[in-house]
């Protein structure tokens, strides 16, 4: 009997290398598609704290050049008064917006559509602090901040 030498790969041996690679692509695979809502998620996390955080800054600058403030609508909005008239934000739960107006002026929307819950109050110890609270939610995604601000011109 002759022996010869046989170099190469049987068929069982190809078809474990290849299931073996494929297992591998899927799940690198997985793991992009995985990683990559995490990212878009994360990005729309950061959004919306960025959106809240400048509407709340602007917030609390028209509280702490205010004289005086008053809340209505059972705490959903808040009138402040300062040296040139007065300026109101108002959380309008049917539409999910956050509006303001100034005195003298029409009605502005501050934030469309994303505003989760918003609320207002005067702190009952001093009635020189505002108390703020504005939550935001848009596609899965939620952000949120509450703040109190003194009336320095009170």
């Amino acid at each position: 009997m002759k022996k010869t030498n046989r170099t190469g790969l049987t068929i069982v041996e190809l078809m474990v290398a290849v299931s073996a690679a494929c297992i591998v692509v899927l799940s690198a695979g997985i793991i992009l598609v995985y990683g990559q809502k995490s990212w878009d998620q994360g990005l729309r996390q950061a959004h919306l704290q960025r959106e809240v955080s400048l509407v709340m800054l602007r917030v609390k600058k028209s509280i702490s050049e205010g004289r005086a403030a008053v809340v209505d609508n059972d705490g959903l909005g808040v009138k402040i008064y300062n040296s040139a008239g007065w300026i109101r934000y108002r959380y309008e739960a049917g539409q999910n917006d956050l509006v303001y107006q100034i005195d003298g002026e029409e009605e502005r929307t501050l934030l469309d559509g994303i505003v989760q819950d918003a609320s207002f109050d005067l702190d009952p110890n001093t009635g020189k602090m505002v108390l703020v609270d504005i939550d935001l939610e848009k596609d899965g995604a939620q952000a949120g901040l509450s703040s109190k601000t003194l009336m320095r011109n009170f």
